[in-house]
C-alpha cells in the first residue's frame, strides 16, 4: 500500500509539471508570436467611420440655418410691415391731397365768381366816379363862372382890396354899378414879400361879370394900371386848353376866329376835340 501511494503522489506530481510545463510553453509561443511579427506591411484593415454632428463637421448645422431662416423671414415680415404701414400713410396723405385739391378747386371757382363779380362792380364803381367827377367838375365850373381873376394889382400890407377893385372896375365901366354887383374880393394864397398875389371876384349877376369880362379886353385902363383879367377855371380845364393852345395859336395866325369857351376851344365856330400831347 505505502508503494502504492508513492507511485500515486509521483503521478500526480508529474501531471502538474507537465501542466505547468504546458503552461509555460504555450505562453513562450504567444510572446514569440508577438516577438517574430513579420516586418512587411499589411493591409489594415478599414477604420469605422466616426460620425460626428454637422456642427463638428462643417461649422453650421440645419439647426443654425433653420434659426437664420426664422430670422430672415421676421425680418421680411418686419420690413413688409413697415411697407404696409408706409403705404397706409401714403394713402391717407393722398387721400387728404385729394380732398384739398378739391377743396381749393372749390375755392378757385368762388373766387373766380367773386373776381367777376369784383370786376362788375369795379366797372361799375369807375363809371359812377367819371359821373362823379364830371358832376363837380361842372359845378366848379359853374361856381367859377361867376368869377374874375384880377393879375398885376399892387399889394400893400394895410389895403382895402374891395374898395380898391371896385375903384379899378368903375374906371373900366364907368356905366355898370359894381357895389350890388360884387360880392367878395378877395387875394388868393399866402402873402410872399415882393410878390404881388391874384385877386378873386366874386359877382352876385352874371350879366354885369360877362360884360365887364368883354370891355377889359380892349381897355386902355388895364394897359395903364398894368392889370390883366382872367377867367377862373378848374385845373383839368388849364390843363385842356393847354393842350388845345397849339391849335388856337395856329387858327389866329392864319387868320381865322378862335377863341375858347371853358375847357373848349373853337375855331370858326367849329368845336375842336383833338388833343396835343405835350
Amino acid at each position: 500500500m505505502p508503494s502504492h501511494t508513492k507511485e500515486s503522489d509521483h503521478d500526480y506530481a508529474n501531471m502538474d509539471t507537465a501542466n505547468t510545463s504546458m503552461a509555460n510553453t504555450g505562453l513562450n509561443k504567444r510572446e514569440r508570436a508577438v516577438d517574430s511579427a513579420p516586418s512587411t506591411p499589411t493591409k489594415q484593415p478599414p477604420e469605422e467611420k466616426r460620425t460626428k454632428p454637422a456642427e463638428e463637421g462643417d461649422g453650421i448645422s440645419n439647426k443654425t440655418i433653420f434659426e437664420a431662416i426664422l430670422g430672415l423671414e421676421k425680418k421680411f415680415e418686419a420690413q413688409l410691415e413697415d411697407i404696409k404701414e408706409q403705404n397706409r400713410q401714403s394713402a391717407a396723405m393722398v387721400t387728404s391731397l385729394a380732398k384739398a385739391v378739391e377743396f381749393n378747386a372749390a375755392e378757385m371757382v368762388d373766387c373766380k365768381k367773386k373776381v367777376a363779380k369784383l370786376e362788375t362792380a369795379n366797372e361799375q364803381l369807375l363809371k359812377e366816379n367819371d359821373d362823379l367827377k364830371n358832376r363837380v367838375r361842372e359845378q366848379e365850373r359853374y361856381r367859377m363862372r361867376w368869377c374874375l381873376k384880377l393879375k398885376g394889382v399892387k399889394e400893400n400890407k394895410d389895403e382895402n382890396i374891395r374898395a380898391n377893385v371896385l375903384q379899378t372896375l368903375q374906371k373900366i365901366a364907368p356905366d355898370l354899378k359894381f357895389d350890388e354887383a360884387v360880392d367878395i374880393v378877395h387875394r388868393l394864397g399866402k402873402r410872399v414879400d415882393g410878390r404881388n398875389r391874384n385877386v378873386v371876384v366874386l359877382f352876385t349877376q352874371r350879366r354885369i361879370k360877362e360884360e365887364l369880362w368883354k370891355r377889359t379886353k380892349d381897355s386902355p385902363v388895364c394897359k395903364q394900371e398894368g392889370i390883366k383879367f382872367a377867367e377862373m377855371l378848374p385845373q383839368e380845364d388849364l390843363q385842356d386848353r393847354q393842350w388845345l393852345w397849339p391849335l388856337i395859336e395856329e387858327a389866329r395866325r392864319a387868320g381865322k376866329r378862335a377863341y375858347f369857351r371853358g375847357p373848349h376851344a373853337f375855331i370858326e365856330g367849329r368845336k375842336i376835340e383833338e388833343k396835343l400831347e405835350n
